[in-house]
């Protein structure tokens, strides 16, 4: 969980807020509209503070991203700040309301740094595989006293004495110092992709892990701190940031999100009672959940996207709140539509499958592609893979649920659990292997006990068809005795002309001679041994070592020594 302000400060805030609702929206004020990326600002203090304050976020914005070489650093939810006169900064920073993130400021104040560490830090969670904890507390800490006037930025103007870390040192040094500025982004590449800080520093300094700690040792003990340019974005405050045409509701329910977010539920109550249309009812929708009214809920959250909601919470906890399988997963789908980037409405859609483990999964890898921190979204999805056998896929999920473990302790933990399922998965290997053979032994043994039982049958039938009377069975007689031979030759059976209805079989002797022999029928050739007993035209390949008995019948048209009776295969 991200640290916020303490309770006391929250508590003042909600009273001091309620107590001030009727003066912050004169109906007199006149209020402007700015927007920039996924960042808006309502103003009621004029238009040149209004355009600060969304060039200061840009170029944080833009600054995180040089410092980490992102190509983009993409918000989930986008960002809406009120620039109010006369209401106190002590609010919740960039919490999140009805449908964005919001966040108020007096005309004349600027962000406070709890607010903009808590930006940063938001900024890090939906943009990075976690970081070791000196190097992201350190970079909050870091771009927290970030300078911005316009397009100039200056980065590393010192923290006070108290909350100058390891950590801070670290990153001020890596990215102020000229001989390791611009080389910050190699580092956090690397620790996003091993979380190696030693190859991280090697890789990004050519240095040792050690050697940077005792730079920065140094450094942190000198007490003498420079500070760097950063190139911020090429941003014009009249020319890329145009005004909006407000709807006369907008600045009202700006307001009303702005106290669901702050937990002022009475006054966000009132706000949004006072008002009308979709917004009013996803807002006291949300409202009612925190209350465990959930029937109240659901009817408000309906009334909502009957009206052409466009928010993504509110389809998101009406699907959540649906008995109806199929309207609940249509309602979520269409909240990840409304909000690609979200993570939860892919989770909740995995919720649904509880029978269907491939779908399950499907839904569940893509809610942790969108939130890499989370762990419980990797657990899920390796104990999916996990019931579906799927072994190799729930060792990449239990390795993203270790890069995503918050502590040490928690990685720990993790590492082991994916070691017993590395375990598994050998052993499940090792009983599938056994089981496919115990199958593989158990089906031939029932087609030669079909083969023999058919053997059986077939000489029953002629048995009785040959001595249908009980009678002794008459002598074999016939081509058996004309067919007993008289001599042998045993070498390797090389080839078998074919000669119309009759063959010529070739063996080539161990003393090298090709000798021949007819085969008058091929039918009545005894063939015996092991390994292939078949007769087939041609060269053979593989060629076999065979004793050929036959009948000394020389024949001077074929060239043969006579005919050959049977075969016995070696």
């Amino acid at each position: 969980m991200m640290p916020g302000p303490s309770y006391h400060t929250i508590v003042f805030s909600r009273l001091f807020l309620i107590a001030l609702l009727p003066l912050i929206l004169p109906a007199e004020d006149r209020w402007i509209g700015l927007k920039s990326g996924p960042f808006e600002v309502l103003s009621n203090a004029g238009d040149k503070t209004a355009r600060e304050k969304l060039m200061y976020l840009e170029q944080f914005r833009e600054t995180l991203r040089v410092i980490t070489g992102k190509q983009e650093m993409r918000m989930v939810w986008p960002v809406r700040v009120l620039v109010l006169k006369n209401v106190p900064a002590v609010t919740a920073p960039f919490a999140l309301g009805r449908d964005a993130r919001m966040m108020a400021v007096p005309d004349a104040g600027t962000f406070s740094r709890d607010a903009l560490k808590e930006f940063a830090r938001i900024l890090l969670y939906e943009n990075t595989t976690r970081l070791p904890q000196q190097v992201e507390e350190g970079l909050i800490e870091l771009v927290s006293t970030l300078e911005v006037a316009g397009t100039r930025i200056t980065l590393g103007a010192p923290v006070p004495d108290a909350e100058r870390t390891h950590g801070w040192a670290l990153m001020q040094l890596v990215t102020v110092n000229p001989d390791y500025r611009g080389r910050s982004r190699v580092m956090i590449s690397n620790l996003e992709q091993s979380g190696d800080f030693e190859a991280a520093c090697r890789n990004a300094f050519e240095k040792s892990a050690r050697q940077i700690e005792q730079q920065t040792d140094e450094y942190l003990q000198s007490g003498n701190f420079a500070t760097a340019p950063v190139s911020g974005r090429a941003l014009s405050l009249v020319r890329d940031f145009k005004l909006e045409q407000l709807d006369p509701d907008q600045p009202k329910i700006a307001m009303a999100d702005f106290l669901l977010a702050n937990g002022s539920a009475a006054a966000a109550a009132k706000a949004y009672t006072a008002l009308r249309g979709p917004a009013s009812a996803e807002g006291l929708g949300l409202l009612a959940l925190t209350e465990h009214k959930d029937a109240e809920a659901r009817t408000l959250f309906a009334s909502a996207v009957e009206s052409k909601s466009e928010s993504a919470r509110a389809w998101l906890e009406l699907g959540r709140l649906e008995a109806d399988p199929v309207k609940g997963r249509t309602d979520l789908k269409k909240a990840g539509e409304l909000n690609p980037g979200w993570a939860e409405p892919h989770f909740r859609l995995a919720e649904r499958e509880e029978d269907n483990l491939g779908q399950r999964a499907l839904f569940l890898k893509k809610a942790a592609s969108l939130d890499l921190r989370n762990i419980d979204y990797w657990q899920a999805l390796a104990k999916t893979w996990t019931a579906a056998k799927n072994y190799v896929e729930a060792q990449k999920a239990w390795a993203g649920a270790e890069r995503a473990g918050a502590n040490e302790e928690e990685r720990a933990r993790i590492h082991q659990v994916r070691l017993q399922s590395d375990k598994d998965r050998a052993d499940y290997e090792i009983a599938e292997r056994k089981r496919i053979a115990d199958e593989h032994e158990r089906e031939m043994q029932r087609l030669k006990g079909i083969s023999d039982s058919s053997i059986r049958e077939a000489e029953e039938n002629a048995r009785k068809r040959l001595n249908a009377d009980g009678a002794a069975p008459p002598k074999a007689e016939g081509w058996w005795e004309d067919m007993q031979s008289d001599s042998k030759v045993e070498g390797v059976f090389q080839r078998l002309d074919c000669l119309g209805r009759q063959a010529r079989l070739v063996v080539q002797t161990a003393d090298g001679k090709a000798v021949q022999f007819a085969v008058r029928d091929p039918s009545k050739i005894v063939l015996t041994g092991g390994g292939e007993k078949t007769l087939s035209c041609g060269a053979q390949k593989p060629a076999h070592k065979v004793l050929v008995q036959y009948l000394s019948k020389p024949d001077a048209k074929l060239r043969t020594v006579g005919e050959a009776t049977a075969i016995e295969f070696r």
